[in-house]
C-alpha cells in the first residue's frame, strides 16, 4: 500500500511541528491543518487512519470539529484522538468521547505514548484495508482459496491484535453481540487467575464481585439494543483474593458483514476509589460529628443551666429579709444540691476527656467493698424512697471485705450505673446483686460482678448499639423527660474496662426494665475476711458545715494568696468561725512578700493568678528557706494538678469548690503540730 494518511490539527505551529517530530515515519503521511474549517476540507480529500485534534482553537474548537467530521460518511469510524492541555477533569473528558473520541492525550505528552496509540490505530486501518482487499479478492476466486485466505488473514490479524493488546497495561477483552465472551488478553488472566477457557462464555461473571455484577449486567442490557457505549465502576477479585475497584467501559463494534460485537477495557481505579469512599466517610463522619456536638452543647447548656438557675435564683431569695429562717435553711439545701450537681457535671466532662486523651490514671490500693456498698446505698437510699421504689443491695455469695482496686473509680461506675436505674424507674424495684467469681484455669484474675435491675423504661434494641457513646443517651425524648449529660455509660464503661472489666447490657424489654452487669478485676488483700450480706445503714453525709461555735483554730494565723474578692470572703468568713486570723495577698509576688516579712502557720495559695502564679510563689518561697506549710487551693482539679503542686513545694492540694470541713481539719491538725512542738521546745 501506499502510505497511509494521518490529519494532525493544531492552530499553533509549535504543536503541529511536535507532533510531525513525533510521528515521522517512512510509511505515514502527515497531514497538517491549523482550523476547524481546513480540516473539513481535507476529510474530503483523504482516507485518514487518524486524526490528531487540538481541543482549543479560535472559531471552530475540536469539539465542534469532531461533530461535522463524524457528519461525512467517509470518516464516519474513523479514530478521533484529543490533544489538549486544558482541563482533564473526567466530565470534560466524557464531553470528547460524546462527539465521537477514540481517545485522549494531554499536552505536555510523552512521544512513546502517542507514538504507540497511533500505531495501533494504523495497525488497525491497515488489518481493515487489508480485509477490505481480501473480501474482494474473495469474491472473485474460488470458495476454498476464499476462505484459506481469510482464515490466514484473520490468524494474523488476531495475532497482531492480541500482541498489541498483552502490550497494554489494562484488561482488554471482546465479546459477542449477545454477550458471551470470547477473548480476553494477558492482562484479565494474570490477574484473575482464570484461563481462557474458564473464562470464556459466562465464566467471567465468577471474577466480578457478585454486590456489583447485577449492576455491570443491568447497564451492559440497556446498551445492546442501539449498540451505545457504556461504563460503570466494578470489583473484580483477583488470583490472591483480593477485591479491587476497576472503571468499565465497552464500545460496540460492527466488521465488514455486519456482526456486532464488543470491545472493552478494565482500567485500575482502585486507589482513587479508596480515596474517594475514604473522603466520604470521613464527610459522613463529620456530619455525624457536627450533629451529636450540636446535640451535646445544646444538652450541656441545659444541664449546666438548670442547676445554675437554682442557685442563683435561691440565693436572690435568700437575701429577702422577710423569709423565715426555716425556709432560708431550706433554700440553702437546694442551693447546695444543685451545686452538688453542677460539680459532678463538670468532673464528668474532665473524666472523660482524661479517657479520650488516654490520660486516665488508676489506682491500686486497698478498698473495703462493705464500706464501698454500704455508702452507695445510703447516698442512694433516699432517691429510691421518694419514688417508692423497693431498692436493696445484696450478695449472691461470700465476698472478700478487701480488695486491691480503685475506690474512687468503683464508687463512681456504681453510683452511676445505679443511680441511673432509680432515674429512669418510677415504680417498681431497683435490686443490686453482688457476685464473687474467683479465678479459674479459663479466668486469670478474679473477678467481681454487679447486676443491676429495675423495672423502668427498658431500651429499645435499636439503641442499644450506641448506647455506650459519649454524648448520647437513648433518643432526644431521654434527655427531655428525665436529663443528664449522656456522658455516664461512657464513662463507666471506660473506667470498668481500664480496672480490667467491663460494662453491659446484659438485657432489656421497653416498658419493663432493664440488666446492667458490672464487672472489674478484684484481687482479696490477703487474710481478708469474706462476708455474705450488708448489715449496717451508713447514715448520709449531707455536707453541711460541721465546726459552728468550735473555736479550733483560736490562735492561728493564716495568709490566704487569692486574687478573686468572692473567694477571700467566703474563705475569710469560714476560717473566721473556728478562730483563725486570716490575712490576703492579691498575687503570687505579693504573697511570697507577705509570707516572709510575717509570721503565718499556714498559707493557703491559689494557682492561677495574675503578675505570678502560685507554683512560682511556692517555688520562690522554698528556695529562700520558707518552712511554713503551704497549702495549694485551686480550681485546677485533676490528678496531675496535684503531682504539680508538690513537686513546686505545696504540702497539700485541695480542689475547689472548697469543702471547708475537709481545710478546717487540715488546717486544725496543723495547728495541733505547731503547738506540740512549742510544747517540746519549752521542755
Amino acid at each position: 500500500m501506499n502510505k497511509v494518511d494521518i490529519l494532525i490539527v493544531d492552530d499553533r505551529l509549535d504543536g503541529l511541528l511536535a507532533l510531525q517530530a513525533v510521528l515521522t515515519a517512512p510509511n505515514l503521511n502527515l497531514v497538517q491543518a491549523q482550523s476547524g474549517a481546513e480540516a473539513l476540507e481535507l476529510v474530503d480529500k483523504y482516507d485518514f487512519a487518524v486524526i490528531l485534534l487540538d481541543v482549543q482553537m479560535p472559531g471552530m474548537d475540536g469539539f465542534e470539529t469532531a461533530q461535522r467530521i463524524r457528519l461525512n460518511p467517509r470518516h464516519l469510524q474513523t479514530p478521533i484522538i484529543f490533544v489538549t492541555a486544558i482541563n482533564k477533569d473526567e466530565q470534560y473528558i466524557h464531553k470528547g468521547y460524546e462527539v465521537g473520541a477514540a481517545d485522549y492525550i494531554f499536552k505536555p505528552f510523552e512521544p512513546y505514548i502517542v507514538k504507540s496509540k497511533v500505531h495501533i490505530f494504523v495497525e488497525l486501518f491497515l488489518k481493515t484495508k487489508q480485509l477490505e482487499e481480501q473480501a474482494e479478492m474473495i469474491r472473485t476466486s474460488e470458495a476454498r482459496e476464499r476462505f484459506l485466505r481469510l482464515a490466514e488473514l484473520e490468524v494474523e490479524s488476531l495475532r497482531r491484535y492480541r500482541s498489541l493488546a498483552d502490550a497494554i497495561p489494562h484488561i482488554i477483552w471482546r465479546a459477542k453481540g449477545d454477550g458471551t465472551f470470547d477473548y480476553f488478553n494477558k492482562g484479565w488472566t494474570d490477574f484473575t487467575g482464570l484461563t481462557i477457557e474458564q473464562s470464556l462464555g459466562n465464566g467471567w461473571q465468577s471474577a466480578v464481585d457478585a454486590g456489583d455484577l447485577r449492576e455491570l449486567l443491568k447497564v451492559w442490557m440497556n446498551s445492546m439494543d442501539d449498540g451505545s457505549a457504556f461504563e460503570t465502576e466494578c470489583r473484580l477479585k483477583s488470583k490472591n483474593g483480593e477485591t479491587r475497584w476497576f472503571w468499565i467501559r465497552a464500545v460496540s463494534d460492527t466488521n465488514y458483514q455486519g456482526f456486532r460485537s464488543w470491545i472493552g477495557t478494565c482500567t485500575d481505579i482502585h486507589d482513587r476509589k479508596t480515596v474517594e469512599l475514604k473522603l466520604i466517610d470521613a464527610e459522613r463522619k463529620a456530619s455525624a460529628a457536627s450533629v451529636s456536638k450540636t446535640n451535646f452543647l445544646a444538652n450541656m447548656s441545659h444541664e449546666i443551666r438548670t442547676p445554675m438557675n437554682a442557685i442563683l435564683g435561691f440565693t436572690e431569695l435568700m437575701a429577702d429579709e422577710e423569709q423565715s429562717a426555716a425556709e432560708r435553711a431550706k433554700w440553702i439545701r437546694t442551693v447546695q444540691r444543685n451545686g452538688d450537681q453542677l460539680l459532678k457535671i463538670i468532673d464528668e466532662i474532665l473524666d472523660i476527656s482524661k479517657v479520650e486523651a488516654g490520660r486516665l490514671q488508676m489506682e491500686r490500693v486497698e478498698v473495703d467493698v462493705e464500706g464501698v456498698l454500704e455508702d452507695i446505698r445510703s447516698l442512694l437510699r433516699l432517691q429510691a424512697l421518694d419514688k417508692r421504689l423497693d431498692f436493696r443491695i445484696d450478695l449472691d455469695n461470700s465476698i472478700p471485705k478487701l480488695i486491691i482496686s480503685d475506690p474512687t473509680r468503683l464508687r463512681q461506675i456504681l453510683l452511676n450505673l445505679i443511680g441511673n436505674s432509680i432515674k429512669f424507674t418510677s415504680e417498681g424495684y431497683v435490686h443490686v446483686d453482688v457476685e464473687w467469681v474467683p479465678r479459674t484455669e479459663f479466668e486469670l484474675h478474679n473477678k467481681m460482678r454487679i447486676y443491676i435491675s429495675d423495672s423502668g423504661v427498658g431500651i429499645h434494641p435499636e439503641h442499644a448499639s450506641h448506647l455506650f457513646q459519649p454524648f448520647v443517651q437513648e433518643d432526644s425524648a431521654t434527655t427531655r423527660n428525665f436529663g443528664g449529660t449522656g456522658l455516664g455509660l461512657a464513662l463507666s464503661r471506660q473506667l470498668a474496662r481500664a480496672m480490667g472489666g467491663d460494662v453491659v447490657l446484659s438485657g432489656s424489654v421497653p416498658g419493663q426494665g432493664s440488666t446492667f452487669m458490672i464487672e472489674v478485676n478484684a484481687e482479696p488483700v490477703s487474710g481478708t475476711a469474706y462476708i455474705s450480706s450488708l448489715n449496717s445503714v451508713t447514715p448520709r453525709d449531707d455536707g453541711g458545715f460541721n465546726f459552728k461555735g468550735n473555736k479550733k483554730l483560736e490562735g492561728m494565723k493564716v495568709l490566704l494568696v487569692e486574687d478573686v474578692e468572692d473567694n477571700q470572703a467566703l474563705i475569710s468568713h469560714f476560717l473566721g468561725i473556728v478562730g483563725a486570723t486570716v490575712d490576703f495577698a492579691e498575687n503570687g509576688l505579693e504573697g511570697v512578700n507577705t509570707a516572709l516579712a510575717h509570721d503565718y502557720d499556714a498559707v493557703l495559695m491559689d494557682i492561677q493568678m495574675p503578675i505570678m502564679d502560685g507554683y512560682e510563689a511556692t517555688r520562690r518561697l522554698r528556695a529562700q528557706g520558707y518552712e511554713r506549710p503551704i497549702i495549694a487551693l485551686t480550681a485546677h482539679a485533676l490528678k496531675e494538678e496535684t503531682v504539680k503542686s508538690i513537686d513546686a513545694g505545696c504540702t497539700h492540694h485541695l480542689a475547689k469548690p472548697v469543702n471547708f470541713n475537709q481545710l478546717i481539719d487540715l488546717l486544725a491538725g496543723i495547728h495541733r503540730d505547731k503547738g506540740v512542738r512549742e510544747d517540746h521546745c519549752a521542755i
